[in-house]
Formats: C-alpha cells, sequence, structure tokens
C-alpha cells in the first residue's frame, strides 16, 4: 500500500507539475506576442507622420477601387502604379464676330454697316509628355515641340463612380484670318483675308475643369478608357451627370495691334467665364480580349456666362482721311506704315456681361488594347463655347487627341 501511494502521490506531482509547465508556456507566449505587438506600435510611432498619412491614403485609394464592383465585368489591376509616355496633338480655333452698327460708324462720320470677323489659326501644337499615377491618381506633364512656346498641363483622378480632370493650356499666336462684309459709304463690301499675321503676338490662356459621376460605377469604369487603372472585360454602359468650368483670357493689347482693335470694336482683350452643368450616357465596348473602345457624350446647359471686356484707345484712327487730324488729335494711318514708330495704345474701360443659358457639347472617345502589363491606347476630346456680349460673338471649338503608350508596376 505504502509503494502505490507514494506512486499516486508521485504522478499527482507530474500532473500538476505539468499543468503548471502548460501555464507557463501559455504565459510565455502571451507575453512574447504583447511585447512584439508593442515593438511594432513604437514603430508605427516612429514613423514620421508625412508616411502614416501616405499609408492612410493608399490604404484607403486601394478598398476604394474594389469596392462595390461587379467582378464580372471589372477586375482591378495587381499592379497599382502606372507610367505613360503620350503625345498630344491639339487645337483650338476662336472666332470673334463684331458689328460695327450705322451708331457706331457715325462717330468716325463713315455711313455705312459692316461686319467684321476674326479667327485665330494657331499652329496645330504637337506635345510630348509623360503621366504617372497609383490607380488613377497622378500627374502629367507636356511640352509643346513648336516655336509657339505653349505649355500644357494636366491633373487628374478616377474612382469607381467618378472622374474629374483639369487641363491648363497657354500659347501665343500672330496667325489669324479676317473677313468683312456690308455697306462702306454707300459700298457693298465682302472680302476674306486669309493667313493674315498680326503686328505682334496674341496670347491665349485657357483652364478647362470638369467632374462627371457615373451611375453604374458597379459595371462601367471610366478609368479603363481613360487612365487605365481598371480593365473592363464586359461591355456596360452608364447614365452620367457631370459640371465643367471653362475660362479663357485672349489678349492682343499691344500698340502694334492698335488697328486690330478699332477693327473689332476698341476690344483689345477678354475674358471668359463659363459654368456648365449636364447629363450624358457613355459606354465601353469589349469587341474582343483586352480590347476596349469608349465612347462618351454629354449635352451641357451653361449656368454662368460671364464676359469681361477691356477697352483701348490709340493716338490713330484707322477710319481719318490722308493728312487728317482729329479734333481729339488722333492721325491719319499713313499707308507707308511709319504709324509703327510711334503708335501708342491705353485701356479707357472695361464692361462686365453675363450673358443668358446657352447649351455647348462635351464629347469623348478612346481605343485600349492591353498585353501583358503594358496598354496602348489613343483617344480624345471636342468641346465647343459660344458667347454673345452686345455686338461680339465669340466661338470657341477646342479639341485634343492623345496616343499614349503605358507601362504598369
Amino acid at each position: 500500500m505504502k509503494i502505490w501511494a507514494h506512486y499516486l502521490v508521485g504522478s499527482i506531482f507530474f500532473v500538476n507539475f505539468a499543468a503548471e509547465m502548460r501555464k507557463t508556456k501559455r504565459i510565455i507566449v502571451i507575453g512574447l506576442l504583447l511585447t512584439g505587438c508593442l515593438q511594432m506600435q513604437g514603430q508605427e510611432r516612429k514613423k514620421p507622420w508625412v508616411l502614416r498619412a501616405l499609408s492612410a491614403v493608399k490604404t484607403y485609394i486601394d478598398s476604394s477601387a474594389v469596392k462595390g464592383i461587379d467582378t464580372r465585368y471589372l477586375e482591378v489591376p495587381e499592379k497599382p502604379w502606372a507610367v505613360v509616355l503620350k503625345s498630344n496633338a491639339n487645337d483650338m480655333d476662336l472666332r470673334s464676330k463684331t458689328h460695327m452698327s450705322e451708331d457706331l460708324l457715325a462717330l468716325h462720320s463713315i455711313q455705312g454697316d459692316l461686319h467684321f470677323e476674326t479667327k485665330l489659326e494657331p499652329q496645330r501644337e504637337v506635345s510630348l509628355g509623360a503621366w504617372i499615377g497609383y490607380r488613377g491618381y497622378g500627374l502629367g506633364y507636356s511640352y509643346s515641340l513648336q516655336r509657339s512656346k505653349g505649355r500644357n498641363f494636366s491633373i487628374g483622378a478616377t474612382g469607381a463612380n467618378y472622374g474629374f480632370n483639369l487641363r491648363i493650356r497657354s500659347f501665343s499666336t500672330d496667325e489669324m484670318s479676317a473677313h468683312y462684309w456690308g455697306i462702306d459709304e454707300g459700298l457693298e463690301m465682302d472680302e476674306e483675308m486669309n493667313n493674315v499675321n498680326t503686328w505682334d503676338d496674341i496670347k491665349v490662356k485657357t483652364a478647362i475643369f470638369d467632374a462627371f459621376y457615373f451611375l453604374n460605377g458597379k459595371r462601367f469604369s471610366y478609368a479603363a478608357a481613360y487612365d487605365q487603372s481598371m480593365n473592363q472585360i464586359r461591355s456596360a454602359g452608364s447614365l452620367m451627370v457631370g459640371v465643367k468650368w471653362f475660362q479663357t483670357s485672349v489678349d492682343y493689347s499691344k500698340p502694334l495691334n492698335g488697328l486690330l482693335i478699332q477693327a473689332l470694336g476698341d476690344v483689345g482683350q477678354f475674358k471668359i467665364h463659363k459654368g456648365s452643368i449636364g447629363v450624358g450616357y457613355a459606354y465601353n465596348w469589349v469587341p474582343a480580349r483586352n480590347l476596349l473602345v469608349n465612347v462618351m457624350a454629354m449635352p451641357m446647359l451653361t449656368v454662368y456666362n460671364r464676359t469681361k471686356l477691356y477697352y483701348y484707345e490709340s493716338n490713330y484712327d484707322l477710319y481719318l482721311a490722308p493728312g487728317e487730324v482729329s479734333a481729339s488729335g488722333k492721325k491719319y494711318v499713313p499707308e507707308d506704315y511709319s504709324w509703327t514708330n510711334d503708335i501708342t495704345l491705353q485701356e479707357s474701360g472695361t464692361e462686365t456681361n453675363y450673358g443668358r443659358p446657352s447649351f455647348t457639347m462635351d464629347a469623348r472617345a478612346s481605343i485600349t488594347y492591353q498585353f501583358d502589363r503594358f496598354f496602348l491606347t489613343v483617344g480624345g476630346q471636342y468641346s465647343r463655347y459660344k458667347n454673345k456680349a452686345d455686338d461680339n460673338d465669340l466661338q470657341l471649338d477646342d479639341w485634343y487627341v492623345n496616343a499614349a503608350l503605358g507601362v504598369r508596376f
């Protein structure tokens, strides 16, 4: 009995000892885990706030890219970054119509009724540039190859249901065409002048911002067509709503352009601001694997339309007879161009007009082909803006075509 008692006591001691050892191991493991977590938290706290903020933004963008999409129609590329090399061809035509009524011409002692139309014809710009982005959020810059020294800057972003773009362009030109017609001193006139060079440059600056929201972001992706941060694997379309802000300034208020300014109703500079809203439709067609064709169009209603005109006076008068000097001291314009030596120009006042609501159109299209990590895309946009202020009608047609080669990483 004593032997069995010893065995029983020994077994109980061994079981208790083993149990205590297991408890000790659990405590050690838990302690190691807590120590690791504290170390990780300490390391996280040691990171600069900029890196922590960027990490939070990255997490948000990654989660937004996949949130709510139908994977039968859309897929998110595994590699989030993209670098794109692109060429761009763009053109901008600006037409200005001025009506010189009988009352206006009477101020210059002329009987008649004239219309004068000018069209700026800047050299079609071709530029080379690059774009870099993370899941549709990126920056791009293009450099003009023409002597006009034009500049293009663009920034844009896309998400599951939205997209926005900002495009800024500036250039200068001395090329234009002119057409005038009407009655002058009882004589009917109608003459066109093409490829005319102004005496001094005309400077144009334009900024266009547009934003879209797509009602079918679950199956349709704007990003798949225009920055390739998403892949459209089945055809789908979507209604869309959008807003657009357009502003431009055209400045030809140089002394040597004084006679042109007179012909345009004494306007030497104007600035236009337009705000528009619209409803349209976009469609992504997938005719074959890795091939995507996009078409989108949106009529827009301009609800804010502001034009500011800057008027100028010169010491020469285009309408004076040879040798005549006006009561205010203005001189006749000699045919030998000697007026270019002493012509002066001064701003004489401004006028601000708010136009009525009007319609405009925004249309885009693109074709994209993907192979492995690379993609090739060609796309373009066309926009038209009209404006009327008193006897001046303005129309601006703006379009561009992009060809791009990109790689994901």
